[in-house]
């Protein structure tokens, strides 16, 4: 983490809610603090964060110790910054890319190379085949977090104040208000911020003022953006059979003799010599 924040200091750090909570199952065990961290966790502002970590600290003291050490910008949506646009809480993307190339680790550095462009190779074409079957200009799951945030738009009331900037309520909820500005992609409780999704508050607004929410989701979540980014196409490589010959010799690996006779025993490093 420190190597990273000094040679990349402007890139926002996160750490897996999963892999987290692996942890913290160790120590503190049973489905109501599980459901508490991850409440915390999905929490996208300070208030409510804080609301979930006084239910922990009332639940179990000592694992509301544990998790306060944690620096909630590195786990809980409510201190992510707008940087990313992503709001996701683990590492499920590089996962699952570990996972289909845990065969090709164990083999030769060339030979592991070959296997990963060959699935690059494979994926690549099976999403430009893919995009072609999408229908609208949104990527589906965006489509389906777009309709599920309007589903909910049922229970906001949004009151105009002036221009595209509205006081949203609940109908039921006392408290539970918000303010928006349409121009400036912002709500108080950031959903629309974090993910780049207009959230319910938003959508509530522009429902009164009959704007099309599609037009505000940004261009990276476009179907054009995706098969833009697949349109590259990696190209196969011949095999050495079809290699051709040099008049230079073959690079050949050192020698296991070579290579530890020009290593310098462990105390040589420690004693500086």
């Amino acid at each position: 983490m420190l190597a990273i924040q000094e040679l990349l200091p402007g890139a926002e750090q996160r750490f897996c809610m999963r892999h987290l909570y692996a942890n913290f199952r160790k120590k503190f065990g049973g489905k109501k603090l599980k459901n508490l961290m991850w409440r915390a966790a999905v929490s996208t502002y300070p208030q409510a964060w804080e609301r979930k970590m006084r239910n922990i600290k009332e639940a179990n003291l000592e694992a509301y110790k544990y998790l306060i050490a944690i620096p909630p910008r590195f786990w809980s949506r409510s201190r992510f910054t707008s940087q990313a646009i992503c709001d996701t809480l683990v590492n499920n993307m590089s996962e699952a890319f570990n996972s289909v190339i845990i065969d090709a680790r164990t083999k030769p550095i060339v030979s592991m190379l070959e296997d990963i462009k060959i699935y690059l190779m494979k994926r690549w074409a099976k999403n430009r085949k893919k995009v072609k079957a999408f229908k609208g200009s949104i990527c589906p799951r965006i489509t389906t977090r777009l309709r599920e945030e309007s589903a909910l738009t049922k229970n906001w009331i949004p009151s105009w104040s002036g221009e595209k900037i509205f006081e949203v309520k609940h109908i039921s909820l006392i408290g539970e208000k918000y303010k928006v500005n349409i121009d400036t992609h912002q709500c108080t409780c950031r959903k629309w911020m974090l993910s780049g999704i207009p959230c319910c508050h938003a959508l509530a607004a522009m429902r009164f003022l009959n704007l099309n929410a599609e037009e505000f989701i940004p261009h990276w979540f476009r179907t054009c953006t995706y098969e833009e980014t697949y349109h590259s196409i990696i190209y196969p490589v011949n095999g050495q059979l079809l290699w051709e010959r040099t008049s230079y010799n073959d690079v050949q690996p050192p020698s296991k003799g070579d290579y530890l006779g020009g290593q310098r025993k462990r105390g040589d490093w420690n004693s500086g010599n």
